[in-house]
């Protein structure tokens, strides 16, 4: 495991509803899986993208494989305010960190990602040739690829007032997507009996991971209501 003083930073796409909870979610499960929220992490209000420092990857795949808050996990290679800032940051980026993920003998796909703007298909492939400066040696693969990379870029939260530029762009590699398909398997309309305290699935996820509870823990729920078993 990194050490403290060697944490690397990760993009975390967050889902964009139950706001007030997604800050104390991430900060109880980094907790339970050995990492710790710290002041330096860069979190945006309301914004989906949030640069956390981590101290391992194992530690980001534990982290999704729990959270329903968070869409994706990222280790974040470059970040700027224009393209020309994250060019400049990815230059920056430590070529033996990305060596191993763009060897001869690897497969690799590109994806753009946007919030609150829609790009077409030329602009989102011109994003992409604008990066042949990174060392990519292997082949492209766009079903099955070995490694995911992305370009994300974030255009605010007014969709009335859409910037022609991105406030922030990011490009990194996925690591590893949250479980927000949980919360449709569990969805209120699949249940056989709703009663009038029936809880929203999210928010029983949520809660949950507040809780730090973990595969074998007794929990006491006083207040069960008709009860959603997970």
């Amino acid at each position: 495991m990194a050490t403290p003083c060697t944490l690397n930073r990760y993009l975390l796409l967050m889902a964009q509803e139950h706001l007030e909870f997604r800050m104390p979610e991430i900060k109880s499960l980094l907790s339970l899986f050995g990492g710790q929220f710290a002041s330096t992490q860069e979190t945006y209000g309301k914004s989906p993208f949030w640069i956390l420092s981590i101290p391992s990857e194992d530690i980001a795949r534990n982290l999704m494989k729990r959270t329903v808050c968070a869409k994706a996990i990222f280790e974040l290679w470059g970040h700027g305010q224009s393209p020309e800032e994250l060019y400049s940051s990815l230059k920056n980026y430590p070529v033996e960190k990305m060596v191993p993920f763009l060897h001869s003998n690897s497969t690799y796909k590109i994806k753009i990602h946007t919030f609150n703007k829609t790009l077409t298909q030329e602009e989102k492939i011109k994003r992409i040739d604008a990066l042949e400066f990174l060392p990519f040696e292997g082949k492209v693969n766009l079903k099955k690829p070995q490694h995911v990379f992305s370009v994300l870029e974030d255009y605010g939260l007014d969709p009335n007032c859409i910037p022609e530029n991105p406030h922030n762009i990011y490009f990194g590699r996925w690591i590893a997507d949250g479980q927000r398909e949980l919360i449709e398997s569990y969805s209120v309309k699949k249940r056989h009996f709703i009663g009038n305290t029936s809880m929203d699935a999210g928010l029983s996820f949520i809660m949950a991971n507040h809780g730090k509870v973990k595969e074998n823990d007794i929990v006491f729920d006083p207040f069960v209501g008709t009860a959603v078993y997970l």
